[in-house]
């Protein structure tokens, strides 16, 4: 595949979710620096675009709550893992990031006396969820991406590329000088004096996901690749309810429900996740994850099933106009009947290791929001810190920033070290079906074994590749690092449960080091 040429930047910034937007728009305002922002597809296609509860935070609104509350049960979600400098910083910048994103025309919901509208959720010990009904997500990306257009059409400094992919970041082994990016047009080679990767999630890595398709694992198999640390890649969130249907995209139904008032029922209709923890519905998503696996298992179901009924009719429908629609185009009337659900894949704890400020090993490198690994999270991520971890990032990021300025010179590229072909499988969703039942929610020695040892891949030359082989590629080496950390941890912690070691350690270590 030939290069088409050489660009500068000054910032070069891989994913347009919330954490590549919010960057993107912080420099804009408080910088001089010259930004390209590479979209894998479109401007608004991200994870960030599909998050349905909120932003955990508190601003004041709830005078039960503190940050010290939030902290301390972002802690205990953790399962031991969490780290505790990074936990801190994050969530007590809250605030600023709820501030930042009042600043830029986010509007979320308030109650009838005019004050912020504050949902619970499990893991919550008090209401402080900030939201949009139930797309709010999609409400701060798109405030965010028409902030960004107007900036672009007032002459701000800053290229956006739509339907390009980082194919390869452009390292030594000591620092990262740009990426090589794929578009329609062919191959370029962007050299910039930061590279943020803000590439969002790997949910795609498994056949059964929350995710939308661009969630395909590129940042940590690029950061991978390019001799940057990863950290906790074992630690893989499932969320407790999506919708399982024949048919039906694996949907997800919000944690926000089950806070609301929503509860789990078994094939017989009868309540169980009190069986597994006194918090029952409003558990921390591993335990509940883990009840509904054990029901299903016990009874050989495919799925149990979500009741929404109990939150009254007419707040189901002001509060979750999205999921009545989406769960209706199925079939499935919410006000009626309960809602078939099974977990599926959702969440990254683990990624790129990085401080708060976005820092990774290798020096130019940035990773910020759920590519990134800050340690917030630990083994489970307590419900709503994601969005939270994102933003706080990027304001993060900006602070450090801001007064960049483009190195001199041009890097000689063919110095560096080159990426002469990939390993693909040679049927990507059969790899992804192994990847749900062998390195999913439950796992074992010899199910991710067969993960390290799967045989039906190829190589695919670079110069001969197309954008779906580089997919394919990342989804297939991300699958083997989540494998190969799953197996390295011989114990049951947060969201890894294996059945082979189902106690958890005693002695442990936070970061489980690629």
């Amino acid at each position: 595949m030939k290069t088409t040429g050489i660009k500068k930047t000054d910032v070069l910034i891989l994913g347009s979710g919330l954490a590549g937007l919010l960057l993107a728009l912080s420099l804009l305002e408080n910088s001089e620096a010259a930004l390209v922002l590479v979209c894998k597809a479109g401007l608004s296609d991200s994870n960030s675009s599909w998050a349905q509860g909120g932003v955990a935070a508190v601003t004041g609104a709830n005078p039960f709550d503190s940050p010290q509350i939030h902290y301390e049960d972002t802690l205990k979600s953790g399962a031991g893992l969490t780290d505790p400098r990074a936990a801190a910083e994050i969530i007590f910048s809250g605030g600023r990031l709820i501030e930042a994103l009042d600043h830029l025309g986010v509007a979320f919901d308030r109650n009838p006396q005019g004050l912020r509208d504050l949902a619970l959720e499990g893991g919550h010990r008090q209401p402080r969820v900030l939201h949009s009904k139930d797309t709010t997500g999609r409400s701060i990306t798109s405030a965010l991406v028409a902030k960004l257009i107007s900036a672009q059409q007032a002459g701000k400094n800053i290229t956006i590329l739509e339907n390009t992919q980082a194919v390869r970041l452009l390292c030594d082994d000591k620092r990262c000088y740009g990426a090589e990016l794929l578009s329609e047009t062919g191959l370029e080679h962007w050299q910039a004096a930061h590279t943020v990767l803000a590439t969002g999630g790997l949910g795609q890595v498994f056949a059964r996901t929350t995710n939308p398709v661009v969630a395909t694992g590129d940042g940590v198999a690029l950061a991978h690749r390019g001799g940057a640390n990863l950290a906790d890649m074992e630690f893989v969130q499932f969320h407790p309810t999506a919708l399982r249907l024949d048919g039906a995209p694996a949907f997800l139904i919000s944690e926000a429900v089950r806070g609301a008032g929503a509860i789990l029922l078994d094939h017989k209709g009868r309540r169980f996740v009190k069986r597994f923890h006194e918090d029952g519905e409003l558990a921390t998503r591993d335990v509940v994850s883990r009840a509904i696996h054990t029901v299903m298992s016990e009874h050989e179901l495919n799925e149990v099933f979500l009741d929404l009924r109990p939150i009254g009719a007419e707040k189901i429908k002001e509060r979750f106009p999205n999921i009545v629609k989406s769960c209706a185009q199925y079939g499935i009337d919410v006000l009626r009947a309960p809602v078939p659900v099974a977990p599926a894949a959702h969440y990254m704890m683990g990624g790129v290791q990085a401080a708060v400020d976005g820092r990774t090993s290798l020096t130019g490198l940035y990773a910020i929001g759920e590519v990134a690994c800050t340690g917030l999270h630990g083994a489970n991520r307590l419900a709503s810190n994601s969005l939270l971890e994102a933003g706080v990032m990027a304001l993060r990021l900006a602070d450090l920033l801001k007064d960049v300025q483009l190195s001199e010179g041009m890097v000689d590229f063919a110095a560096l070290p080159q990426l002469a072909a990939v390993v693909i499988p040679d049927q990507l969703e059969a790899f992804r079906r192994a990847m749900y039942r062998q390195a999913g929610l439950v796992r074992s020695a010899s199910g991710l074994s067969a993960i390290l040892d799967y045989k039906d891949c190829r190589l695919q030359s670079i110069e001969n590749a197309a954008a779906h082989d580089f997919t394919a590629a990342n989804i297939f080496l991300v699958g083997r690092l989540i494998a190969a950390a799953a197996l390295s941890r011989r114990e049951s912690r947060g969201a890894h449960l294996r059945d082979d070691f189902q106690e958890t350690a005693v002695h442990y270590n936070r970061v489980a080091a690629i």
